[in-house]
């Protein structure tokens, strides 16, 4: 079988999914769960004469690996699902179909089992231009929404009870106090 070269596309199943990553890598681990088994199944469905079920597996098959982004099944998976339809027998090279369904599941396993990468470490750069920020805003008095806040509290290097400290002071508009606690810092 002609394979193309993407197993698994990732950024085109992020956009099927409107860049849920945790829905697409869920999605995923349920395709490997639910066809882990798929190489034995069609096997066992065509050699029973049961081609309705064949052909409902593999056309399934080929529609759920194209709409997540496996697109070496997915092309690998339409002569196969022609056989059965049309042939009622698995094609003759079945077993490099085989293959690409084992590699699919391997990449898919591998995916799920990849680490999540480390958050970058902040640097001293950063934490210094998001105090300056900070006071800056505080000393207009300006509004910081609590995302804000939470963003600079996160890179800066404080101490739990100088960063609730300096919450509550905001939370109670009292700048004055969140900027001799940033200050004293």
């Amino acid at each position: 079988m002609d394979q193309p070269a993407t197993v698994l596309d990732f950024e085109f199943g992020m956009s099927q999914l409107s860049g849920n990553k945790t829905l697409l890598l869920t999605l995923l681990n349920k395709f490997s769960d639910e066809y882990r088994s798929a190489n034995d199944d069609l096997q066992r469905l065509v050699k029973e004469g049961n081609f309705d079920d064949a052909y409902s597996l593999i056309h399934t098959l080929k529609g759920v690996a194209g709409n997540l982004g496996l697109f070496a099944l997915h092309h690998a998976s339409k002569p196969v699902e022609a056989s059965v339809r049309n042939d009622k027998c698995l094609p003759d090279d079945y077993a490099s179909f085989s293959a690409l369904v084992d590699e699919t599941i391997a990449a898919v396993d591998a995916l799920s089992a990849a680490p999540e990468p480390a958050a970058p470490e902040v640097t001293s750069a950063v934490a210094a231009q998001a105090r300056d920020q900070f006071i800056t805003a505080l000393k207009a008095s300006e509004f910081i929404s609590q995302s804000t806040l939470d963003e600079w509290l996160s890179v800066l290097s404080l101490p739990a009870e100088t960063k609730q400290g300096i919450e509550d002071a905001v939370d109670e508009l009292d700048y004055d106090e969140a900027i001799k606690l940033l200050e004293k810092a």
